[in-house]
């Protein structure tokens, strides 16, 4: 009995001293540490069909977001996107950006016939708009901020109404750090 104590008290000092030594990784270099903070979105409205998150990121060591997702039970697709000045505007972001996002035959369909064109302009003058991108670099040290007017995560194909006070759980990817879950609460802005 004693020798079966011993032992028991050996393996849990060894499981707690390899506990220890895996959840140091900055030697290692195979991963990253991402701080995601002030996640959000915008409060729909009953007939809108498409919607945004919009986040700061930072990452220490410097890393990709390759992929964002949520439950298919709130958005269809999700996509990374950015806004533009090359007149790639499309009828979707025109909508959003001003609140007024109504869903007609136009904005139905996959992201490629979303993305028409649109007469949404910015301070200077110039057509503006959105696109697909296919990830978005964390530089070292430095902070991304996903705003409106620039990188957001789009969600495409609403189930429903997202209303003021609602959280939305994302799933974000990184090439470093892997999947990062955070959650997104529903302003009426």
């Amino acid at each position: 009995m004693k020798k079966l104590a011993l032992l028991l008290t050996l393996v849990l000092s060894m499981g707690v001293v390899l506990a220890a030594c895996g959840s140091d990784d900055s030697d290692s270099g195979s991963s990253s540490s991402v701080e995601v903070t002030d996640v959000w979105t915008r409060a729909t409205t009953p007939t809108q069909d498409t919607g945004a998150v919009y986040m700061t990121i930072n990452s220490a060591d410097g890393d990709t977001l390759t992929d964002a997702s949520v439950p298919t039970s709130v958005a269809g697709k999700t996509e990374i996107h950015e806004t533009t000045t090359d007149g790639e505007a499309t009828a979707a972001e025109d909508s959003m950006e001003s609140g007024n996002m109504e869903s007609d035959s136009s904005m139905e369909g996959n992201s490629e016939e979303m993305h028409g064109s649109g007469d949404m302009h910015g301070d200077s003058g110039a057509m503006m708009g959105m696109k697909q991108i296919d990830q978005l670099d964390i530089p070292a040290g430095e902070t991304v901020t996903l705003e409106p007017g620039g990188f957001h995560i789009m969600l495409l194909e609403l189930k429903g109404q997202i209303n003021d006070g609602d959280t939305i759980p994302v799933t974000l990817t990184f090439e470093k750090a892997g999947e990062v879950q955070v959650e997104a609460v529903a302003k009426d802005e």
